[in-house]
């Protein structure tokens, strides 16, 4: 009997003997995916009590996917992001057919992958391809610990990006700007893994998940560390134009910075350890933040600013304030996360 995906094939627990019941699997599922008479399947219970059945992943360990971009006629930028679409998708292999060989091309590409992706090898190189290797990293980097590390990086850029107002120059906006770089390397990897999550569900615990919903969760919060760190950049780049602010104007904004920070900051530990009563905590604060953006803008805009300079101002104060929004974002996944999916009877 074929059984359509989603619908109910009822069959009968059977007991062969002392302690043991058995259930037979559909034929028709057992020639899909491969399986042979003592072949092993691994069985997962679900928050919900029902039970996962797949096949044990070293079984298709042998079964690698690869995908092939042509490079011909793509902008270099343009052929850069379709990489990473493939790398994202869970793709294991990534082959780029170069077509002319143009080297100046092949070394853009190379950057790109080691600046923004993490786990990607390049196994073969010749002047008309390049071959690429995506590696997993589960258990060399676990997902709560990569999204843990990826958030200390965009909380240390914004408080290097406001300590630029208070003598650190341009060259410490450059080294914030340079960061995101290694913020998007974690983004890219993380996403990586929750799209292979989703699509095979034998995943989700090798990441350190518990369910397709807890990947919808961190997939939110994911973007919206990343979005910290854009903001991070904006902050050091804003900065470099207030350099003459005083040094009065210049504390404020740094007190303003620092509780953005612990918004974010008690946030991050909020999801990682399901907290609800921090993440309300963190909640609380973020109206703090808001308030104080609207007390800050009529302090510190002075009327010798000229345009440029109060422009400045007002999107800094703006980005400070954003960052503890993201942060109350990812409160509210933590204290959704913490509810019971609902079971149906």
């Amino acid at each position: 009997m074929k059984t359509e995906s989603g619908r109910a094939d009822y069959r009968k627990v059977q007991k062969t003997g002392g302690d043991s019941f058995v259930v037979s699997l559909p034929k028709t599922w057992v020639n899909d995916v491969g399986l042979k008479p003592k072949d092993p399947v691994a069985v997962m219970v679900q928050p919900d009590s029902s039970l996962l059945i797949v096949p044990r992943r070293d079984i298709r360990a042998a079964s690698k996917s690869e995908a092939t971009l042509e490079a011909q006629g793509l902008d270099k930028d343009f052929l850069l992001r379709h990489f990473i679409s493939y790398y994202l998708a869970g793709y294991d292999t990534i082959r780029l057919t170069l077509g002319r060989g143009d080297s100046s091309l092949r070394g853009f590409i190379r950057e790109g992958i080691r600046r923004k992706l993490v786990g990607v090898e390049i196994i073969e190189e010749s002047s008309g391809a390049i071959l690429t290797q995506c590696l997993s990293g589960y258990v060399e980097l676990p997902l709560k610990k990569a999204f843990e590390r990826m958030a200390i990086i965009a909380g240390g850029m914004l408080s290097d990006a406001v300590a630029v107002l208070q003598g650190g120059g341009k060259s410490l906006a450059e080294e914030v700007i340079e960061r995101d770089d290694e913020v998007d390397r974690f983004y890219h990897f993380l996403l990586r893994q929750l799209n292979i999550a989703v699509r095979d569900r034998s995943v989700i615990q090798e990441i350190g998940l518990s369910s397709t919903r807890d990947c919808l969760g961190y997939r939110l919060a994911v973007k919206s560390a990343e979005r910290v760190a854009d903001h991070a950049v904006g902050i050091a780049t804003q900065a470099e134009n207030l350099l003459m602010i005083s040094e009065g104007s210049a504390k404020k904004v740094q007190e303003m910075t620092v509780l953005s920070r612990k918004v974010f900051d008690m946030s991050i530990s909020a999801l990682l350890r399901l907290d609800v009563k921090l993440a309300e905590d963190a909640i609380a604060k973020t109206k703090e933040v808001v308030q104080l953006e609207g007390k800050l803008s009529g302090e510190i805009l002075a009327p010798r600013m000229n345009g440029g300079q109060a422009a400045s101002v007002k999107l800094m104060l703006e980005s400070i304030r954003r960052v503890a929004e993201y942060g109350s974002d990812i409160a509210e996944i933590a204290i959704d996360l913490t509810v019971a999916e609902p079971q149906y009877v």
